[in-house]
């Protein structure tokens, strides 16, 4: 039987933003199988269950996570199953399912190279960039049903793709891997591109500890990054959370930032694009963890939802 991990854990260790206090009792499956049992084990226990694939959008609580912590990074299984046709591990990082892709003179994934994410974060959010998003190569998830125990297999349809989204409730569901087909490309504009993408990053995104993009944008014309830019956001700092300087929809850990910091930076943010353009932006950031009163309250006016962890 798979064994939690034995030392002492904190969430800083798997999240980007290098936020997150201890977790109780994680586990770092390789195998389906592993994994298949971690999550039955969350089932009979009725106890909390935490997903955190590579932690590049997410926010952990400092005071840590409760329960089981279910890490996927180390899923990382590959097989092809047709020319463009692959089985990869929901761990797998994005910038290693655009070397695949490149590896097989194939296009769709060129975006991925560098986002510091994992495919089954990317499925659940639809992650995209550069005219491409995750939904253009998937042709279905593996899917743990927490609801009934079962492995299912979740067609491109049922998954119900959107702008940043997708219809994985990860209360209901885990992705643990998927099915995707690349299409046939020029290797010179695959190339083209991937370095495309790699200079726009470079140039535009921060170094320091980021959560990568903090809000959706409100409308297609009209970037949050930008509307954030045009109030001078860059610099506005809570705590050791800052807005970059380099792009104003980042928020950046200057100086040991408390989970507290980031939170109350995006809620000033987002304050601030309504009362200056009347959008509301909501958070491309997922927060997870043993939230404050406080903490849960910013939550629910930031996503105006109630707060369900």
């Amino acid at each position: 039987m798979i064994q939690p991990v034995q030392e002492r854990v904190m969430g800083s260790q798997y999240c980007s933003y290098r936020v997150g206090g201890p977790l109780d009792e994680p586990y770092v499956p390789k195998t389906l199988d592993e994994s298949i049992e971690i999550l039955s084990l969350a089932r009979e226990r009725g106890c909390p269950l935490t997903v955190i694939g590579g932690g590049a959008n997410t926010i952990i609580a400092s005071q840590g996570i409760r329960g089981i912590t279910f890490l996927c990074k180390r899923l990382m299984f590959v097989e092809q199953v047709g020319e463009l046709t692959f089985k990869i591990g929901a761990g797998m990082p994005l910038a290693r399912v655009a070397k695949l892709a490149q590896d097989h003179h194939a296009t769709g994934a060129e975006f991925m190279i560098g986002v510091p994410g994992t495919l089954g974060g990317a499925i659940s959010m639809n992650a995209g960039a550069m005219g491409q998003e995750t939904a253009g190569i998937i042709d279905q998830a593996i899917v743990y049903n927490l609801e009934t125990g079962e492995i299912e297999a979740w067609p491109h349809e049922q998954l119900m793709f959107s702008y940043r989204k997708s219809v994985i409730n990860p209360k209901k569901m885990v992705v643990l891997g998927a099915q995707v087909t690349f299409r046939s490309g020029e290797p010179q504009a695959i190339t083209e591109l991937i370095q495309k993408s790699l200079s726009f990053r470079q140039k535009h995104h921060p170094k320091e500890p980021n959560g990568g993009s903090v809000f959706k944008n409100p409308l297609p014309d009209k970037p949050s990054g930008l509307l954030l830019d045009q109030l001078g956001a860059k610099g506005w700092r809570e705590g050791g959370a800052m807005v970059s300087p380099l792009h104003a929809n980042f928020i950046v850990n200057v100086e040991h930032a408390t989970s507290t910091d980031i939170l109350k930076l995006m809620l000033r943010m987002k304050h601030a694009v309504k009362a200056e353009f009347g959008l509301d932006v909501f958070p491309e950031n997922r927060f997870l963890g043993d939230a404050t009163e406080e903490e849960k309250s910013i939550w629910e006016e930031l996503t105006g939802h109630v707060w369900n962890n």
